[in-house]
């Protein structure tokens, strides 16, 4: 089997700092990583997101990957998201239509908030802390994102909606227009990562609780400013936002063909290591007996300072169905939040214009479908 297309230091490297991006938000904030949940906040809560202070920590996060990709792209290495694959005219690569981006799109926003999670929160984080339910979601999403890479060839029905010819490719790159749109998005989350910073502090006669959750709060915007660098350069640094290492992993019919790419294996694991060493450091979530563990984020005041780790072990029919939608969706166009974030900002027109919107349309919708459930479960 030749693997001319295995790049394992990069995607060791890459995923390193992906794990260590999660590391960061973890010990210092007491917050996970987790890219799905992060953009789904501004569709399932806008207003909460967009005013609490609680929720500060994300408009930092998010200004800050989109400035390091666009200081990436433009400055350090321009030609970062040149797939080479596609360059030489391969045929085996799969060009994903528009279609495919929609339809991507919307599943993975779907699956991921009924799944609670996505490549980096069950993946990365979750996995991390040996958790039972997020190896059966890395489960699901990786078992339907093979199957539905692998199938989509031209004897599959769907092959003539879901993939497009090479020429095609043009098409989706980076417009002047959507690179405005890209800079805009990174402007806004800027200025409003800008105003939450400048927030007026409490007054004197504010109690010690507000005023210790106003100092916690404006102490995770300096943490998260550097986990969204870490991050977004290790997608990049990995090869996670070139299609064809993706498409390369989930088909697995490349094992005989000889183009077969384990580079995500790499990434995976690089990022599942150093995201474990963080966990031991925490209370409770340490394997490794350690008398020094966190109580408390390393930023945070004891007193209202806390590590917002899930700890459900529920393993229901939403968990099986959101992550296995969640993994057709990312073999049909193959994107995961974390590198359509990135992709976006970078101004590919497919990503931006039609795999977000779908994105946030399926997030949107997934959150009805689980209140309902909630509200027929109270009703009982």
């Amino acid at each position: 089997m030749s693997l001319q297309y295995f790049t394992p230091i990069s995607g060791l490297i890459g995923g390193s700092l992906i794990g260590l991006s999660a590391a960061t938000l973890l010990l210092f904030n007491g917050d996970i990583l987790g890219a799905s949940g992060l953009m789904s906040s501004f569709v399932v809560a806008p207003v909460k997101t967009l005013t609490d202070p609680s929720q500060q920590w994300k408009l930092s996060f998010l200004a800050a990957f989109a400035l390091t990709t666009r200081v990436y792209i433009t400055m350090i290495d321009p030609d970062a998201l040149k797939d080479q694959r596609l360059g030489y005219g391969e045929s085996t690569v799969p060009i994903a239509s528009p279609l495919a981006f929609i339809v991507g799109g919307f599943l993975v926003g779907f699956g991921t908030k009924l799944g609670n999670g996505c490549t980096t929160g069950h993946g990365i984080c979750g996995l991390a802390r040996l958790s039972k339910r997020s190896l059966v979601a890395v489960l699901s999403f990786m078992a339907t994102g093979v199957i539905s890479a692998s199938a989509c060839s031209v004897t599959c029905p769907f092959y003539p909606y879901f993939r497009a010819s090479y020429e095609s490719v043009v098409n989706s790159l980076p417009t002047n227009t959507t690179i405005t749109i890209g800079t805009v998005i990174a402007s806004l989350a800027a200025g409003s990562a800008i105003s939450g910073f400048l927030r007026k502090s409490p007054s004197p006669n504010a109690t010690k609780t507000e005023q210790d959750e106003y100092t916690n709060n404006r102490r995770k915007i300096i943490p998260s400013i550097f986990s969204a660098a870490f991050f977004a350069i290790g997608l990049v640094t990995s090869g996670m936002t070139i299609s064809s290492k993706i498409y390369g992993f989930l088909n697995v019919k490349g094992i005989s063909a000889g183009t077969w790419d384990p580079t995500l294996a790499c990434v995976m694991g690089g990022g599942l290591v150093v995201s474990f060493l963080s966990y031991q450091l925490v209370k409770g979530f340490n394997v490794f007996k350690n008398d020094k563990a966190l109580e408390c984020p390393l930023t945070q005041k004891k007193d209202g300072g806390k590590f917002s780790v899930t700890t459900s072990k529920v393993i229901d029919t939403k968990l099986f169905i959101g992550e296995a939608m969640f993994g057709l969706g990312w073999g049909i166009a193959g994107l995961c939040p974390g590198p359509a974030m990135f992709l976006a900002v970078a101004g590919y027109q497919n990503v931006l214009m039609r795999w977000w919107p779908s994105f946030f349309v399926g997030a949107f919708l997934a959150e009805k479908v689980k209140n309902i459930g909630k509200d027929s479960s109270s009703s009982k």
